[in-house]
């Protein structure tokens, strides 16, 4: 919901509940629609195509051709903008092609007012009754249980004279902390039956977000105040770009580290002195203070916890993630807040308990173990350069780091290493969310190439990602919606999560062995894999395959002046090991 719409009434006149619908998300703030057709979405064809003649505000569509496409364009769109997004899809099956996208906006929480299609209600005597067989086919008892467990709030819209009402109150769900996507089913006659209402609903007041507790952020104050390595460890909180500076004001002011374990977000620069890595565990065995703040794992008990007596507090909007079935974390102090809250205040009870009188000491031992970490860092960059051979994930993303602009957005589904590049500015870098469901990334980074046009955007993935993401569709997309950004498909042949977990659950067994005579264990090999270039050749884009490391840094700079200055998509198939 756009928190800066009028709250003025006035009315506008519509014919169909469907325009009305249309109309009323435009009042809300809705730039897009994105949206997937069918036989469900013939009533927003006719209020298209009427357009021009009732002058009606409606917001943008964006045709997706799969349905993952749709809800991973929105959810990059909110990743760089910060505005809740809508998507229509086609009915049952729609919907169901797009729960795995809908979990990745869920986990991520993203706002979305996620609606689809339903079967028509009448067999016949309606306007837009069943009119086709599958009609009967696609029909559920409840359409909207398959995404219950994943949106915040589900619900049907049985008439069209409170479309106003049901859209407002699911945008309001939507954005109220913790965010997160909702869904609404809109039944084809409901939305073909004439307008019964002029759209004259205000907008309604959004709840104020958390705030914390002064007791709480006290105590943590003294905690951090009182220890020896204090460090703060961020997951999302640059979902809010402005906590960045605050996080850099804390940290220089007051000495105290910051960490950014499996962080979706830049949340902090990666060049700051006070910078502790992007790995819990090193942060783990020596800190005795330590802050999660919107970390939804933030260790994981079979490999590392912390130091029996640690100060452990985790805050966030919900710090307990409530909808994560099974999570048990110990915790000293937990506070729910937004960062954006949290940290003006935290820095403020930090200053009265005068923390900047003893900076310096803390700085010290902090900097002592960063810089440690950046020679650790270092170290490996070296050994992969001295190694040689096939191009590895490591020398990728040093030369990525090395030819993107400072300010250019990176979309990152599994390839790019973190420790080795640069992010100092931010909204600069997007991971995928931790339920990882495949096929995010590029969907994604057309949706923040969408919101950020004047911004170099680049999509990291992985060969097995890359084949989720329903690249045809992708590419078709970007062309369709002028969206020149660089995709770069990291392939080294199988699914390396797979192997990783498997090799790590039976370290000296058959899977090991087979791994060893055979490249890749059972079940995750991808081999032959396609010419991946060819994909966005199809497409009108540039296309091009890497196979050496000499090559990689050159191929990298014609396929940035194909996005930059021809205005074209490029995508490179980088072969690697």
């Amino acid at each position: 919901m756009d928190t800066h719409a009028s709250n003025i009434a006035h009315s506008t006149p519509v014919t169909s509940t469907a325009e009305a619908y249309l109309h009323h998300l435009k009042r809300q703030g809705i730039e897009y629609l994105y949206l997937g057709s069918g036989t469900d979405t013939a009533p927003l064809v006719e209020a298209y195509a009427r357009q021009p003649e009732s002058q009606l505000n409606f917001p943008q569509p964006i045709l997706a051709t799969h349905e993952n496409l749709a809800v991973g364009m929105a959810h990059g769109y909110y990743m760089v903008t910060r505005r809740p997004q809508a998507v229509m899809l086609h009915v049952s099956v729609g919907a169901a092609n797009a729960v795995c996208a809908v979990m990745n906006a869920a986990r991520a929480q993203v706002p979305m007012l996620f609606t689809a299609g339903r079967t028509p209600l009448f067999e016949k005597g309606r306007k837009g009754a069943r009119d086709s067989v599958i009609h009967w086919d696609q029909e559920m008892y409840d359409q909207g249980a398959m995404l219950r467990e994943v949106v915040k709030w589900d619900y049907e819209l049985r008439d069209g004279a409170n479309v106003s009402e049901v859209i407002n109150r699911g945008l309001a769900i939507a954005m109220t902390e913790p965010r997160g996507p909702v869904y609404l089913t809109l039944p084809r006659e409901t939305l073909a039956e004439a307008a019964s209402a002029t759209l004259n609903d205000p907008t309604p007041a959004l709840p104020s977000a958390p705030h914390p507790d002064p007791h709480s952020v006290e105590a943590l104050a003294k905690a951090l105040l009182n220890a020896e390595l204090p460090i703060i460890l961020c997951g999302a909180t640059g979902v809010a770009q402005s906590t960045v500076n605050m996080l850099v004001e804390l940290s220089d002011r007051f000495g105290i580290g910051v960490a950014e374990p499996k962080a979706r977000y830049m949340n902090f620069p990666s060049s700051h002195p006070l910078h502790m890595g992007f790995d819990a565990a090193p942060v783990l065995k020596h800190s005795d203070a330590v802050l999660f703040l919107e970390c939804d794992v933030p260790w994981i008990p079979e490999q590392i916890s912390p130091l029996p007596d640690t100060f452990v507090a985790h805050a966030g909007c919900d710090p307990l993630f409530a909808q994560y079935p099974l999570r048990c974390f110990p915790s000293d102090l937990t506070i729910t807040t937004t960062a954006e809250t949290l940290l003006p205040a935290l820095i403020e009870t930090l200053q009265k308990l005068g923390a900047d009188q003893t900076r310096h000491e803390r700085a010290q031992r902090v900097e002592t173990f960063a810089r440690e970490r950046r020679e650790l860092v270092q170290s490996r960059a070296q050994a992969d350069t001295k190694r040689g051979g096939p191009i590895s994930k490591l020398f990728l993303s040093r030369c990525i780091s090395e030819v993107k602009p400072n300010n250019a957005i990176v979309v990152n589904e599994y390839s790019a290493v973190r420790e080795q590049m640069t992010f100092d500015e931010p909204g600069t870098f997007y991971l995928h969310p931790t339920s990882a469901g495949l096929g995010w990334g590029l969907p994604a980074a057309l949706g923040a190439a969408q919101a950020a046009p004047d911004r170099v955007v680049i999509s990291v993935v992985g060969d097995g990602a890359y084949i989720f993401c329903n690249p045809a569709a992708c590419h078709q997309a970007a062309t369709m919606h002028k969206l020149p950004l660089l995709t770069i498909v990291f392939n080294n042949g199988g699914w390396d999560a797979v192997q990783r977990s498997a090799l790590a659950m039976y370290p000296n067994d058959h899977a090991a062995q087979f791994k060893q005579d055979h490249h890749m264990a059972p079940l995750s090999s991808l081999d032959p894999t396609p010419d991946f270039e060819r994909y966005v050749e199809a497409s009108g884009g540039y296309g091009e395959r890497v196979t050496e490391r000499d090559a990689l840094i050159p191929a990298l700079q014609r396929a940035l002046n194909v996005v930059q200055n021809e205005k074209r998509q490029a995508l490179l198939h980088v072969i690697g090991a």
